[in-house]
């Protein structure tokens, strides 16, 4: 018992020691301000610990002081050096520089390995060469008629909540949404079995949850310890459901093919006049190409989905209690769709998008404040030279996307939901004030598919139905993804057509 106890304390003080030393080694640097609260050994780790609600004030608690310390803090997790940014320009110049993701991401890799939200350095730069002709503008365009289809069923989901209060308008986007990126990306139709859906949708959340608690939790950052917990089973479980999805897609995807002459696929694609292949048919021909293995076509197909669905269903759900809890604003949208279709229900063309000036500015503008990722972690693999200081090789770096979105350059009304301020052009602040969909050379790739499938959506359900809603009562957490936890309630009423 003796020696057990000696062990620990010499451990302890190892520790201890090692701490002190990289400390001191570092406070001879000309670091930013350090953030209040750091403790021996865990450094700022003691602020993180707890569920995904609490993590998610924290984030906003580090964006805030960054903010009010003139755009850049460092923290402390354990013994890594954390350089917290919330400097629009030095935020641009960090996000450059620094290509590879943070460890945490690795969390993610036993079910996305190398995906392209997940991959760094040369695996990341190929996927994205090969992959970027998928996400041209001419593909999404095509896809209007799907996106159309997709937001008459969302109508059709939600004329059955009219006049009936409160619901959780969320549920029934993420469904919508899921089957939308099976039917545009993959070329299929999504799972018929719905309990199926629900399962990999609630998989998702859990798997998330994971990563998210793997990281605020420091103890579970070490493999050897999180093997033993019951966590690391439920993540296996997990992982089981989300494969078999992204399996089974690929499997359907397949046979589909097959069951074509290669021929009358093409004469297909040349009759449509698209000249670029939409991902799953890009995917499988690198497949066959041998230019990417089934490993690497599964980890993308497992990317996609989940980037596409659980991204644009959320930042819907926001918009549409947005517009309840600002009438004048919903009015103004209202309008301009009236305006754009001349008071039909027509479906949406490629020619109307560019109108819909105010709805864009609706959609920047919750973005803007309710940021679906509002911070990104990367590794710091070498000096970088910020505006007043440089960030030092071997530490790491969060671009507070949160923080970017409240600068003061944005005017005194920075808090307020105020879509107007898109309208003006000649006042806007510059463009890397704006990281809606990240920043720098990792932006996102489907960020023009998420536009316009959203725009499509908000065209169809605007024309149909009065939302109501209060932003007050919406709770949130992060697990990489800003979520509602409190259930994003919007109650409809159905428009008088006149």
């Amino acid at each position: 018992m003796l020696s057990l106890i000696l062990c620990a304390v010499s451990c302890f003080l190892f520790i201890w020691w090692r701490w002190e030393a990289n400390y001191r080694r570092l406070k001879t640097y000309k670091l930013p301000p350090m953030y209040p609260g750091l403790l021996p050994i865990i450094g700022h780790a003691h602020l993180l610990i707890g569920n995904t609600t609490r993590l998610w004030t924290t984030v906003q608690k580090f964006a805030k002081e960054a903010l009010a310390q003139g755009g850049v803090i460092t923290a402390f997790i354990g013994q890594d050096l954390y350089y917290i940014i919330a400097d629009p320009e030095d935020s641009v110049t960090a996000a450059n520089a620094c290509l590879h993701k943070h460890f945490a991401y690795d969390f993610g890799k036993p079910w996305m390995g190398e995906g392209l939200v997940l991959a760094s350095g040369p695996v990341w730069r190929r996927h994205r060469k090969l992959l970027n002709p998928a996400f041209s503008l001419q593909v999404m365009h095509s896809f209007l008629g799907v996106f159309n289809a997709q937001a008459r069923r969302q109508v059709s989901h939600f004329d059955w909540q009219v006049g009936k209060g409160k619901f959780d308008h969320l549920t029934s986007l993420k469904h919508i949404a899921l089957e939308t990126v099976c039917l545009t990306a993959f070329g299929i139709t999504a799972e018929e079995d719905k309990d199926f859906n629900n399962l990999y949708m609630g998989a998702v959340d859990q798997i998330l949850n994971i990563i998210a608690l793997r990281f605020s939790n420091v103890w579970l950052q070490s493999e050897l310890i999180y093997s033993f917990t019951g966590l690391k089973k439920k993540q296996d479980k997990v992982i089981k459901v989300l494969n078999a999805m992204s399996t089974a897609v690929i499997k359907r995807k397949k046979e589909l093919m097959k069951s074509i002459p290669r021929s009358e696929w093409e004469e297909q694609r040349k009759r449509s006049g698209i000249k670029c292949k939409a991902l799953m048919d890009l995917l499988l021909e690198l497949s066959e190409e041998n230019t990417l293995t089934d490993k690497e076509i599964r980890e993308e197909v497992d990317t996609a989905i989940v980037a596409s669905y659980d991204t644009t269903s959320c930042l819907l759900a926001y918009i549409m209690m947005m517009l309840g809890t600002h009438p004048e604003a919903q009015e103004k949208m209202y309008q301009e769709l009236q305006e754009v279709f001349g008071g039909s229900d027509r479906d949406v063309t490629k020619d109307d998008l560019p109108k819909m000036v105010y709805t864009d500015a609706v959609i920047k503008e919750t973005l803007r404040l309710y940021p679906t990722g509002p911070v990104g972690l990367r590794y710091v693999d070498k000096d970088v030279q910020l505006k007043n200081y440089t960030m030092r090789a071997g530490s790491q770096c969060a671009l507070m996307i949160y923080g970017i979105h409240h600068h003061d350059s944005w005017g005194p009304d920075v808090d307020q939901f105020r879509p107007e301020r898109w309208l003006d052009t000649n006042n806007l602040p510059n463009q890397n004030m704006f990281a809606g969909f990240s920043i720098g050379k990792r932006a996102c790739m489907g960020r023009t598919f998420a536009t316009i499938s959203m725009k499509t959506t908000l065209s169809h359900v605007l024309r149909k139905f009065k939302i109501t809603a209060d932003m007050n009562e919406l709770r949130l957490k992060i697990d990489f993804l800003l979520k509602p936890v409190s259930g994003s309630l919007v109650s409809l009423d159905r428009r008088i057509q006149l």
